[in-house]
């Protein structure tokens, strides 16, 4: 939210010292996906005539995950340090992107791929049911899938306790979800 505000207050200034014409160009800018909401803050992610920005939670390219979380975002999520980024190096366009954060003692990865909420529900039966986060989510071997309209979030956190691992995955879900 802080990020919102900070980039709302540096478009009026500028508007009002170089007139209307920024905000016309601004406004008949392409789409494109960008933070719109802080994890919690209750903001709606979808897109705004004012912002020109949106979601992509039903429709458009699924972003790369690693650039939706810095390496201090995933240290303060998890709690460890990051010592190196792998990043999946696929293309706008793309139907799965992933990004992996080596952590010292541990590690944390992000799978986002487009699905349906049919699809979503054929899970197997050791699959576990996962309240307060996503539409609907669900935990299985070690990785938190969360479905977000159209959009599979699938985190795997490692490096404490099947409870502390699950914990701090739900905290990346809930992060990521006004990002996408």
């Amino acid at each position: 939210m802080r990020r919102s505000l900070v980039a709302l207050a540096a478009l009026v200034a500028v508007s009002l010292t170089s007139g209307c014409s920024l905000l016309e160009s601004a406004t008949a800018a392409p789409k494109t996906p960008a933070p719109t909401a802080t994890a919690g803050s209750g903001a709606d992610p979808s897109p705004t005539a004012e912002s020109g920005f949106g979601s992509v939670k039903d429709e458009g390219d699924i972003p790369d995950p690693c650039t939706l979380l810095s390496k201090q975002e995933v240290m303060e999520l998890t709690g460890r340090e990051v010592t190196q980024i792998d990043e999946d190096g696929g293309d706008p366009g793309d139907i799965t992107r992933f990004c992996q954060w080596q952590q010292s003692g541990g590690q944390l990865a992000v799978f986002l791929s487009r699905t349906t909420p049919a699809d979503f529900e054929v899970t197997v039966a050791e699959a576990e049911p996962v309240e307060g986060v996503g539409e609907d989510a669900f935990v299985h071997s070690g990785h938190l899938y969360v479905l977000y309209g159209t959009v599979q979030i699938d985190v795997y956190s490692r490096g404490g306790s099947d409870a502390e691992n699950l914990a701090d995955a739900k905290k990346v879900a809930k992060t990521l979800i006004p990002l996408i």
